[in-house]
């Protein structure tokens, strides 16, 4: 029994060395915690800056993950990453309130250009070009807006709508282990441009 019990404290000992040795690495690269961290212990909220990770795709959102049968939690922002640049969208999951951003990264923030897709059942009255809020938590921000393009499927009017100014951020969001949402890609037509 007293072995048994050697055994567990010596475990917890050992897990809380790993836990701490891998904050104490985190602290030392930026805030950037390795992606085997995060699929060891879960999502991270403010584990990294969008500006030290790698290239590649990513999800990040308001909420932890609900590990559920759902995409994210709150609302995310779901990119692909090249250099210092993005391309991806911002929304809110099993919804079609989303926008597209892409521009250049600086630690968490972001800024750029945004493209909207106005349907026809939730047609704005106005495209806003001064500045406003575009989600209920206000970390996106757009201004300059126009119609660039329309389409008039049957009874459904389509616009695409760029906002020639995007400032996101995205401080205090929790990063997921893996974007779970539709790629950037299937969504987001820069071409129209």
């Amino acid at each position: 029994m007293q072995n048994k019990n050697n055994l567990w404290q010596l475990g917890v000992v050992f897990a809380t060395l790993l836990i701490g040795s891998l904050i104490s690495d985190s602290s030392v690269q930026g805030n950037q915690i390795s992606s085997s961290a995060i699929a060891a212990f879960g999502d991270t909220a403010y584990a990294a800056k969008i500006a030290n990770l790698t290239n590649g795709n990513y999800q990040f959102c308001s909420q932890p993950d609900p590990k559920d049968w759902r995409d994210g939690a709150g609302v995310c922002f779901n990119f692909n990453k090249i250099g210092n640049r993005v391309e991806g969208y911002y929304g809110y999951p099993h919804s079609d309130n989303f926008i597209c951003i892409r521009g250049a990264v600086n630690g968490n923030h972001i800024a750029g250009e945004a493209l909207a897709i106005s349907w026809d059942i939730n047609q704005w009255k106005n495209t806003p070009e001064s500045t406003f809020k575009w989600d209920f938590e206000g970390n996106l921000t757009l201004s300059q807006g126009n119609i660039v393009s329309t389409v008039n499927n049957g009874e459904d009017a389509v616009k695409w709508i760029l906002y020639r100014h995007a400032s996101l951020n995205i401080d205090e969001f929790y990063q997921y282990n893996y974007p779970r949402m539709t790629s950037p890609s299937q969504l987001c037509e820069w071409k129209l441009k």
